[in-house]
């Protein structure tokens, strides 16, 4: 507890990803009070030409579990 599943454009390295997994993981562990090793974290690369669909059906099309809003719109 919890899990976080993050997408985003594909290009970055294995590191990058790593890395920004490991930086989600610790702010997560520490905002909920979590024990070390309880958050796990999985990244989906996304093509940019398909982020229309990740807009429009799991970030407004799930509205009510959106609690930072992009600053763009499509």
């Amino acid at each position: 507890m919890p899990h976080i599943k993050v997408k985003c454009y594909k290009g970055r390295t294995p590191e990058q990803l790593q890395e920004i997994a490991q930086k989600i993981a610790d702010a997560a562990t520490e905002a909920f009070g979590a024990k070390p090793g309880t958050v796990s974290v999985s990244i989906e690369p996304v093509d940019k030409e398909d982020w229309k669909a990740v807009y429009d059906n799991e970030i407004y099309g799930e509205k009510e579990h959106l609690l930072v809003e992009p600053q763009y719109k499509m």
